[in-house]
């Protein structure tokens, strides 16, 4: 884009640190001093801007264990919507304190922070089209696609707020990545290639959308895939997820196969588990033979217990059935782990999002 101003190759560069590098980013064109005020002039006439948005002050939280949830309003200039990006530092890096040497007075960081992670959580949609029951974001339904810069943008707020380089980015906040592609793609590339977060770094989450994975597996992108299952048979995950009725599991299944045969990244499996409804020893038994079937020893489950969401008729199932229906899968040879709610008091964990302004 600069090619049209004559400029030499090292303002260039002076621009890609204005937008990317931490030490030296700015919001605007019109702070970019690394370059002459009259190319930024010139770049402001044109209408360039950075695609940096801050977050709403007034909706953003912090919970005690330092997990940050921020909300954005969407800037296409057409419509107003919201969406949602949390940040997921390491817990062990923080004691809830409000006194001095935290950032803004609201957390202190203790010893070994820089050495530690720092997940960023983004959305790709605000609002959500998937209707799972359990999810506040699909309460809200589909509100429109965000674009590549506003997917960035939240991982780029996140590491200003923490001032902290993120380390690890999951396409997990609101909406189903696969039904904005193209733009999901132009983000992972500029977070791997701009802001240089590494592609096995980055998650992408999805329910399954028909078609969609042997499209994403044609951009070799290098992330992880985590498809979210939520069940064992099809009855159940129609029950669970709505537009199931239209992808059947043993699809999704194969799919997932192909995917990992296509890239040689594995893909792991998300189980939100729910009382009385998909968490029985059965069901972990059942989910454990299908995926050990397809996947041999190398299936992941990822294990989550539902959090609670006003206005949804579920419950969290209890310690023990929690843990019975891990060693059920492990007694099937797959391997599991218990994700750890992270940012409840402030609506910020898994499945919470849902744009909420203050």
């Amino acid at each position: 884009a600069l090619q049209r101003y004559a400029v030499p190759r090292y303002r260039v560069d002076q621009v890609h640190q204005s937008l990317y590098n931490p030490k030296a980013r700015v919001e605007d064109v019109a702070h970019m001093t690394l370059i002459p005020l009259a190319l930024r002039e010139a770049l402001i006439g044109d209408g360039y801007v950075t695609g940096r948005v801050k977050p709403l002050e007034s909706a953003s939280t912090l919970a005690s264990d330092g997990t940050g949830k921020m909300v954005f309003v969407t800037g296409d200039g057409l419509k107003t919507n919201t969406y949602e990006a949390v940040g997921i530092p390491d817990s062990s890096c923080f004691v809830p304190d409000s006194s001095a040497g935290g950032r803004d007075g609201n957390f202190t960081l203790v010893r070994g922070w820089e050495k530690n992670r720092l997940t960023a959580c983004v959305s790709s949609q605000s609002g959500c089209a998937m209707k799972c029951s359990f999810c506040a974001t699909g309460k809200l339904g589909f509100k429109q696609n965000l674009s590549a810069a506003e997917i960035v943008n939240q991982v780029l707020a996140l590491e200003d707020a923490y001032a902290k380089r993120v380390s690890n980015v999951v396409f997990m906040g609101m909406g189903e990545p696969m039904l904005n592609m193209n733009e999901v793609v132009k983000a992972i590339r500029t977070l791997n290639e701009d802001v240089g977060i590494g592609g096995r770094s980055i998650t992408v989450s999805t329910v399954g959308i028909p078609n969609a994975m042997a499209k994403f597996a044609k951009h070799k992108l290098q992330c992880t895939l985590a498809v979210s299952l939520h069940a064992s048979d099809q009855v159940t995950r129609e029950k669970i997820v709505p537009s199931a009725k239209y992808y059947p599991i043993e699809q999704l299944i194969e799919d997932s196969k192909s995917y990992f045969k296509e890239t040689g990244r594995r893909v792991t499996f998300e189980y939100t588990l729910l009382a009385g409804v998909n968490d029985s020893v059965y069901q972990a038994r059942s989910l454990g033979r299908m995926l050990k079937r397809a996947f041999g020893s190398g299936a992941h489950v990822n294990v989550i217990p539902w959090n609670n969401v006003d206005g949804i008729n579920h419950t969290r199932p209890s310690g023990n059935v929690i843990h019975k229906f891990c060693g059920a899968l492990a007694a099937e040879g797959v391997n599991q782990s218990i994700r750890r709610t992270r940012g409840l008091e402030s609506n910020a964990a898994c499945g919470q999002l849902a744009g909420q302004r203050a």
